[in-house]
């Protein structure tokens, strides 16, 4: 059977991506958080793909069509940890721990 948290370690960039939008979405999951935009030495068009990634894995959610407010140089509030992205998160920490 395929475990789709294998990939997962501390240190590939999907990891942490992961882990920052599951790090705050363990105070409230419901809010929406700002976009990253900037991670590690990633360029923009990696950073895309990475949050594709979390997209089409359904450890995200998107929400770009109707944010609150506008910011220069952020998407704010348009991306969100689902349960399933925080069950895969610590899943993922647990291996390493083990």
């Amino acid at each position: 059977m395929f475990d789709e948290t294998e990939e997962l370690d501390e240190s590939t960039p999907l990891f942490h991506l992961l882990r920052h939008y599951a790090e705050l979405g363990v105070a409230n999951r419901e809010a929406w958080q700002d976009r990253v935009m900037t991670l590690d030495e990633l360029g923009p068009r990696e950073l895309s793909r990475l949050h594709g990634e979390l997209i089409a894995r359904g450890w995200v959610e998107q929400n770009t069509g109707a944010t609150p407010v506008v910011k220069p140089g952020i998407a704010a509030s348009c991306y969100r940890i689902t349960t399933h992205g925080l069950r895969a998160y610590r899943k993922a920490r647990e291996e390493v721990s083990a």
